[in-house]
């Protein structure tokens, strides 16, 4: 699982260290290969592969006949990358990428669970100005959603268990 957060800087041939922090969550089944694409509000997305391997195998049901679901796959796919993690625990991120992230030099890794998020420091910023309601807010908001979650999750494994 990951979390947390770096700052570190990408090379002059756009390559990144990976972080140990973020590193030692790569599982065996990944086989050292990563998968890049663009992310929401202009940052970067990185899964290990089995991770991407799980969220593709969910994209296989979308609906071709559904505008909103074609456009969709069609701006996620359009910049996805595989990349090897290197004998250096280097990854190179593309061009396009950059471009698209704003990235200069520095950067901020985000741990996102299944999932690491890779932002220009700049754009981050910005993105943390624009939200119009405070942290405090937000976590109330969506810690009723999550605890639902929970309690249906319980609620279902004491159906299950009862059941046998």
């Amino acid at each position: 699982m990951f979390q947390g957060h770096s700052i570190c800087n990408i090379d002059a041939k756009s390559r990144l260290v990976l972080p140990s922090k973020f590193r030692k969550y790569i599982k065996a089944e990944a086989n050292n290969r990563i998968v890049l694409t663009r992310g929401f509000e202009e940052c970067i997305l990185v899964y290990p592969l089995d991770a991407w391997e799980k969220l593709t195998k969910g994209f296989s049901n979308y609906n071709v006949f559904n505008s909103q679901q074609r456009s969709f796959m069609r701006r996620f796919m359009m910049y996805v990358n595989d990349c090897d993690i290197d004998p250096q625990n280097r990854i190179l991120l593309p061009s396009q990428l950059i471009e698209f992230a704003h990235i200069k030099k520095e950067i901020i890794i985000l741990g996102m669970l299944d999932k690491i998020e890779i932002w220009d420091p700049e754009t981050k910023d910005k993105y943390d100005e624009m939200q119009p309601e405070s942290y405090e807010e937000v976590a109330q908001k969506v810690s009723e959603e999550i605890i639902n979650n929970i309690n249906t999750d319980k609620s279902n494994t004491y159906k299950s268990n009862t059941d046998k």
